[in-house]
């Protein structure tokens, strides 16, 4: 899924800098701590500034079901222009950084922001053209074996989280990630699961595993599941 150009996000960056102390408001939270919940009623839109969060539901048995990550700024949460009052937020925003900073926006001024500047308009519009792109890879690798879930998933971390080593051309996921957020992106509900597929990654040395960081030992081997 491609990212939309930072051109966007830096003029909807400055754009909201400028709005006054009544209409934003800047929220620091630490590693696990919620920005938002699913079904909470909000009235705001809410804008990664720096750090990482993982999206995710409540499946239909009550378990964690993990949508995605962001690690880039950008709009985390944004309604409709049409919604009036409180709205029913569609997922909840967990911090996954050691810390994140957002901006809180009045939605009113927020779309008043949108309505009169053309770049924010496109942004908008690639904002919700991302989000139904998300939902149909999701459901497009959720069809697949446990294994290659698995690895599907450690490609998109590739692409978010990589690091390249320029010499023998390993890739380190600079993220610590569990095996159990692991199983909650991927739909395996055990954890001891995901540890299986993982160790047998690392026997096959496509992988090496410490202090929760994840080593690309074999790129190719991984690039099978690009989309």
């Amino acid at each position: 899924m491609a990212d939309i150009k930072p051109i966007y996000v830096n003029h909807l960056l400055s754009e909201v800098e400028k709005l006054t102390l009544d209409d934003k408001i800047t929220v620091k939270l630490s590693k696990k701590m919620y920005l938002t919940r699913e079904s909470y009623l909000e009235s705001h839109v809410y804008i990664l500034i720096e750090g990482v969060v993982i999206m995710s539901l409540l499946g239909t048995n009550g378990e964690n079901v993990n949508i995605s990550y962001m690690n880039k700024p950008g709009i985390v949460t944004l309604f409709r222009e049409e919604d009036e009052g409180l709205v029913n937020q569609p997922y909840d925003v967990k911090v996954d950084s050691n810390t994140a900073t957002f901006y809180r926006v009045n939605r009113l001024t927020f779309w008043k922001l949108v309505n009169k500047d053309e770049i924010l308009n496109q942004y908008v519009k690639m904002y919700y053209r991302q989000r139904i792109n998300a939902n149909v890879e999701r459901m497009e690798y959720m069809g697949s074996s446990k294994v290659d879930q698995v690895g599907e998933f450690l490609y998109r971390c590739i692409k978010l989280f990589g690091v390249k080593n320029n010499i023998n051309g390993e890739i380190l996921i600079n993220h610590k990630i569990t095996h159990q957020t692991i199983g909650d992106f991927c739909g395996i509900k055990s954890r001891s699961s995901v540890t299986r597929i993982m160790n047998k990654l690392v026997i096959q040395n496509l992988i090496e595993q410490k202090m929760r960081l994840i080593l690309i030992k074999d790129v190719e081997y991984f690039e099978k599941y690009a989309r």
